[in-house]
């Protein structure tokens, strides 16, 4: 077992640990045939080393001796004694692992038989953490109206940190020019604290190091911290108007990135308040097919001397998580639209507003509304059927065409999908619907009466 509380070692995040219990119990339930079962003997000594580790480790003594009781009283009990299958004793302990106070980076990881054959093994292991998924930038695009645009699914591992270096100092570079930069960490689960810094080092021009945060090890006294690195290559942004895009399924490092720009007053965060899992953690062996993840460092923010650990980071801007990105992309396009530095026609932002307007999320939309739309409009060759599912509107072009989520934008108009096109529905003295019309095209239609 070995702690990881020191300077340039790996926290292992949320991230990792949800690959290796996703891929565990995917190969788990392939492999059913090759499982051993698991010894009331091994139980035993499964109990004894993970309440061990808990309790040598946590970074809280007295929670952590709560951890151990809760665990060691139900073994007691009998409560893992007849648990033979491996997966449902790990799957068993996590849960007890994080009941005192529901601490996610507390995990239990069953590794399958195949994971832990080497000599079948391919002589090349696909890592989704690497060069497989680009290291975690999974997005580089530039949208209509000059907006730069990031998704990061990942911070990649410590041992990609200088490969990854390059990639992203093209991708900032390929959005340099851009009026507004928006950054997607939505269902990002976390990943290496010191690529976080990376990332952030891009986003000011301090010619010393900015300082983030710090990390507590409670076993050791010790205490060490990451900071921005002034001297990345490439461009630097510090003035680039910056929204990052959050969520539920925000996590871990990811949560760190938004809540470091948030509380420099470098960022906008938009979406929902993020999963928080503030804790730095070690993993450390069981067995040969058991590893325990533990949480042994204190996470404390430089700017608020606290973290997000319990609360989660909080938007600026609260909205869905479906709605979070049209949200940033309409601020974005306003921004730019009010820092108009290139003399652009500002009706060409206001055009583009029109598109990406979205409903207030907090907003209760009658959708019972919705059925006077419903029924079938034709017009020439063309013939358009709306429907209602899941309190959602949808048009569909003929029967065998694809269906295209409609969006209310104001009374009857609606925005189609995610292309540049609204649609009006036209009302009769007596409030029945008579025609669809389009408003950004000469599509007009009327409604077929049963």
């Amino acid at each position: 077992m070995k702690s990881y509380c020191k300077k340039n070692q790996l926290r292992i995040s949320m991230f990792v640990i949800l690959l290796l219990c996703l891929f565990s119990k995917e190969m788990q339930a392939q492999q059913n045939n090759d499982i051993q079962p698991v010894t009331e003997q091994e139980v035993n000594t499964i109990v004894d080393s993970i309440t061990s580790i808990v309790k040598r480790y946590y970074i809280d003594p007295e929670i952590g001796t709560k951890i151990v009781n809760n665990i060691r009283t139900k073994h007691k009990n009998g409560a893992y004694t007849t648990m033979t299958n491996p997966q449902t004793l790990a799957d068993t302990l996590e849960v007890d692992l994080r009941a005192i106070n529901n601490d996610l980076h507390m995990s239990m990881i069953y590794r399958s038989p195949r994971e832990r054959t080497t000599g079948d093994a391919p002589s090349i292991q696909v890592n989704s953490s690497g060069i497989w998924s680009n290291y975690g930038l999974s997005e580089i695009k530039v949208l209509e109206g000059n907006i730069g645009y990031l998704k990061i699914k990942h911070f990649t591992r410590h041992q990609y940190f200088e490969a990854i270096k390059p990639v992203v100092t093209s991708a900032i570079e390929s959005l340099k020019n851009t009026e507004a930069l928006i950054v997607d960490v939505r269902d990002n689960g976390g990943g290496f604290e010191d690529m976080v810094a990376y990332y952030i080092s891009y986003f000011f021009d301090s010619k010393e190091p900015i300082h983030l945060s710090d990390y507590r090890c409670t076993l050791h006294g010790h205490t060490y911290g990451i900071s921005t690195d002034p001297n990345v290559l490439g461009t630097k942004l510090p003035d680039t108007k910056l929204y990052v895009l959050v969520n539920a399924n925000t996590g871990s490092a990811a949560e760190s990135f938004a809540y470091m720009l948030k509380h420099l007053g470098r960022a906008t965060i938009i979406g929902e308040t993020t999963v928080g899992a503030g804790n730095g953690a070690s993993i450390h062996s069981v067995n040969d097919r058991f590893i325990v993840q533990v949480s042994s460092e204190e996470t404390i923010n430089a700017v608020t001397k606290t973290s997000f650990e319990q609360v989660g980071v909080i938007p600026h801007i609260k909205t869905t998580s479906a709605h979070a990105f049209t949200k940033g992309y309409q601020l974005a396009i306003t921004y730019a639209k009010e820092n108009n530095t290139s003399n652009i026609d500002p009706s060409n932002y206001e055009n583009l507003l029109e598109f990406i307007s979205i409903p207030d999320s907090n907003a209760n939309i009658d959708t019972s509304a919705y059925t006077k739309y419903l029924g079938t409009y034709q017009g020439g060759a063309i013939t358009i059927t709306i429907t209602l599912e899941n309190n959602i509107l949808y048009g569909q072009v003929r029967s065998n065409g694809g269906k295209m989520a409609l969006t209310p934008l104001e009374d009857h108009i609606f925005k189609v999908g995610d292309i540049k096109e609204r649609i009006q529905f036209v009302l009769d003295t007596k409030g029945e619907v008579t025609q669809l019309i389009g408003i950004d095209s000469p599509m007009e239609l009327t409604k077929v009466v049963d």
